[in-house]
């Protein structure tokens, strides 16, 4: 498997003077599917059955860019 592709990162205040960093990448699984990882360090997480990944508009460009150049995915349009 690939390398992870770095699209998006912040840091933002959680309160009690503490600052949560959060990374967004996406990486290819095979030719028909890449992945959004969202990493976000400085929280305490809680355990539940679904997941789900916060994108900025910036950032869901940069994925784009990155599926059409680095993955080949020519076909789909910004």
């Amino acid at each position: 498997m690939e390398e992870p592709v770095k699209i998006g990162h912040d840091k933002f205040y959680i309160g009690e003077g503490e600052t949560a960093r959060r990374e967004l990448r996406v990486i290819k699984v095979s030719d028909e599917v890449i992945q959004v990882q969202e990493e976000v360090h400085g929280i305490i997480a809680l355990v539940g059955a679904s997941s789900s990944v916060n994108i900025k508009k910036e950032e869901l460009k940069n994925l784009i860019k990155v599926a059409k150049e680095q993955f080949g995915w020519t076909d789909i349009c910004e």
